[in-house]
Order: structure tokens, then sequence, then C-alpha cells
């Protein structure tokens, strides 16, 4: 195969203590076509001293000091000065396994994919104190929690994809993390730019909605078994400190009626309309069961 170059876009925000550990996994990255886009959004911290350091030692990585303007618009200016056929988005304080973005590439470049999706390690740290909401608890005699403990997750068998087939699977467990971060994708950057396709300024969840507007444009989506991205829990984050139970009905509201005119647009409305109207009610990773072993689609890689 040829070797595409593939941009991985890295917004960091006071991650000091952590962004070494993710960029050295970037860098050592087996697959080597690649441009390391740090943006650095503001920090406080020592964040952007580290990263200089990180910077002199490897010169794919190109290293952006800007005002804070949050992860939504620092991720669009990543795409925005991305080179690359392909676009991988890395959380400062998550880590890639050595061989993650070389299956997501083979696996692109195979299919002629416009998407690739792999399963993902949820990593707890030691010190993880979980914020159950009080909506969460009143639940918990109908849904069972999963205790905190790393463990890994997938919903897709291995294979290949329609973008109608890919859109049917993602809408029976619609506010996953497995399908709604950017972190385990792989993205065609010219169907990013084609469409104008950007990362909204929201409280939360503007990963959703990226990925699921995302859906318009994906015509052959590849799932692979290769579990290589590594996402670390934390309990202060946004998600799990700032965001109400109404903020959370309000927005799955407006994810439900996006998919509605996006699936009616793929056809396929008729048919994925009980699931859509169930979406907002959906489970995410702390409730549905881990990874067991690792399934494969028809259309094997």
């Amino acid at each position: 195969m040829e070797f595409p170059l593939v941009s991985i876009i890295v917004p960091m925000y006071n991650t000091a203590g952590c962004i070494a550990r993710c960029v050295k996994s970037i860098c050592a990255q087996t697959y080597k076509s690649i441009e390391i886009l740090l943006l650095n959004d503001g920090s406080t911290d020592d964040t952007l001293a580290v990263c200089r350091a990180l910077a002199a030692s490897d010169h794919r990585i190109a290293l952006v000091d800007k005002t804070n303007t949050g992860a939504a618009d620092t991720r669009n200016q990543g795409i925005a000065l991305a080179h690359g056929k392909y676009i991988q988005f890395v959380d400062s304080d998550d880590w890639l396994a050595p061989d993650f973005t070389e299956k997501l590439v083979s696996a692109a470049e195979a299919h002629t994919a416009d998407l690739v999706i792999a399963p993902f390690w949820m990593v707890y740290p030691e010190n993880y104190v979980e914020h159950i909401r009080p909506w969460e608890k009143a639940l918990q005699h109908v849904l069972q929690r999963n205790p905190p403990r790393t463990r890994a997750y997938g919903y897709l068998p291995a294979g290949v994809y329609t973008g109608q087939e890919y859109a049917k699977h993602l809408i029976q467990k619609p506010n996953t993390f497995y399908y709604g971060s950017p972190c385990n994708k792989l993205y065609r950057r010219d169907l990013l730019r084609k469409h104008s396709l950007h990362f909204r300024k929201e409280l939360f969840a503007e990963d959703q909605l990226f990925n699921t507007e995302y859906l318009r444009f994906v015509h052959t989506a590849v799932s692979i078994p290769d579990i290589g991205y590594y996402y670390l829990q934390n309990g202060q984050s946004v998600s799990h400190s700032r965001v109400t139970t109404a903020d959370i009905l309000s927005l799955r509201r407006r994810v439900m009626l996006l998919y509605r005119d996006i699936y009616t647009e793929l056809g396929i409305y008729p048919e994925t309309r009980a699931a859509i109207l169930r979406s907002p009610f959906g489970e995410n990773e702390f409730t549905l069961p881990p990874l067991d072993t690792p399934q494969t689609h028809c259309c094997k890689l």
C-alpha cells in the first residue's frame, strides 16, 4: 500500500501531567507518515513548555499556541491546518497502542472507506471518583451500572458496511462513546472540507453532533476488531460535573431530530423510526456490558 499522510489533531488545555504520554504514543506509531498538530488552547499550566520540548524532538510535530476558545473550536482550527488525506483525533489525556494508526489507515485504503471505527479501552485512574446524577440513581433498579474498571467496548462487528448499514447499527446504541467519540475513528479530510463539517460549540456532546452530521457523507464504513485507543475517564470533566439532566434531555432531543432528517435523506427512516424515537433514552458504556469476543460482519477484512 502507499502511505498517505495522516493528520493527528490533539487539542490541549492544562494537561501538563499527561500530555507527554499522549504525544509519545503518537510519535511511536508504526505508521510513520503522520503530522502531529498540537493545539494549546490557552493552558495556564506547563502544557506549552512540555510540548515545546516534545516538538523539538520530532520534526512531524507542529505546535500551535492559541487563546482559549474551547475544545470544539480548537479541533476546527486543527482541521483547517491539516494537510493529510485522513484525519485522526486524540484527546490530550489519552494514548494509543503503537499500531493503531496503521490499522486504521490499512482498513481505509483497502476498502476506500469514508470512515473507520475501532473498539476502545475505557481506563479508570486509581483515584477516580464517580459522580452519579440523581436521575441515574433513580434508574439503578432498572439499569445496572458498571463498576469503574478498565475494560474494552465495541458494538459493531468487524467488517465492511454501506453508509446505510452503518447508520442502522449506530441508532441501536446512539449515546455510546463508541459511536459518539471522534477519537476511535479515522475520517477523510476532503469530506470534512468539502461539506464544511465542524464541531459546534456546545456545553457537551459536540462530538456526537459532529459524527451524526458526518453520517450524511459515509458511503463505506469499516469496523476493525483491533483495540488501540485508551480513553482515560475524568470525573471532573464537563460532562460529569456541569451537565444537568435538563441539558442532557435538551441535547438528545436535538440529536433525535437530526437523526430523523439524516435518516430520511439516507432512505432508511421508516425502518429506523422506532429506534430514533427511543434514542434520547439510550444507554452508554456506564450501563452497557463491555466487549466480549469480537464478532465479524459478513464482509471480512
